[in-house]
């Protein structure tokens, strides 16, 4: 059977559709629910395998980015947390991982409790462009399988997206537990703070991560963007047989439920 994805969707969200087709591309069902489906039981998370939060502008990045609906998330802690402790996969792009990080899901899993923190990108301003993207060595997630020290490009669009701690020592440790799932690379291939190969600054280029269990998967660039061969700038150029790098990570989805 294929996995089923249950995307949520609500006031602001505006990268479902394109998220949605990549898992569908990838092999998944796909489905859309709206919050309030979730709020009032018409619809049970415990009813999918994935569950997908997509980029867009949640209840327009009112307060802070992701805030409202990290807010209204709360009210399903525990069905959320009953999904993630039975071994489903969860993913947050963009405004998705900004969520993810405000509910604490991300990075150790304390839910209402965030660790980190998505903050203005250093230019002050919305930065849309193609990046290089660094998989780390050691870190372990179902979402990153046979991706470790690869080199993926896929496309950032944010206006939020500098990871801050509450101090150095915290960030390290997010290194130190292997849980940073991506680094802006410079065109060395190297980790890199410099703009605009990072484009908001992240210490040590970070611009992703997972939870502790490497089951929920965090970052700012989007790789719906790049899950088919024409997502891709030079399309035209590419070899045949090209699988799309963002593609892999939503086929990686799959494979795991396979």
């Amino acid at each position: 059977m294929k996995p089923k994805v249950l995307t949520i969707i609500t006031d602001g969200i505006n990268c479902n559709e394109e998220t949605g087709r990549a898992f569908e591309i990838a092999g998944a069902v796909n489905e859309e629910v709206h919050l309030n489906h979730l709020l009032d039981n018409t619809k049970k998370i415990s009813d999918y395998n994935i569950l997908s939060f997509s980029g867009g502008f949640s209840y327009g990045d009112d307060v802070k980015s992701g805030k409202i609906l990290a807010l209204k998330l709360l009210k399903l802690k525990d069905d959320i947390s009953s999904f993630m402790q039975k071994g489903g996969l969860t993913i947050g792009i963009c405004n998705g991982f900004q969520v993810l990080t405000t509910l604490g899901i991300i990075p150790y899993s304390t839910f209402g409790e965030p660790k980190v923190s998505l903050y203005w990108n250093d230019s002050a301003r919305f930065e849309c462009r193609w990046v290089d993207l660094l998989i780390p060595e050691r870190v372990k997630s179902p979402w990153l399988d046979g991706l470790n020290g690869k080199k993926i490009k896929i496309q950032a669009a944010h206006a939020e997206g500098r990871l801050t701690t509450s101090s150095d020592k915290d960030y390290e440790l997010l290194f130190d537990k292997n849980l940073v799932a991506f680094q802006y690379a410079d065109s060395s291939g190297n980790p890199t703070e410099e703009y605009p190969f990072n484009p908001n600054g992240s210490k040590k280029g970070v611009a992703g991560l997972v939870d502790i269990t490497g089951c929920a998967l965090g970052m700012m660039p989007h790789p719906e963007r790049n899950a088919e061969k024409f997502h891709h700038p030079n399309f035209r150029d590419l070899p045949e047989g090209y699988e799309p790098d963002g593609l892999v990570i939503f086929k990686n989805a799959v494979k795991y439920f396979k």
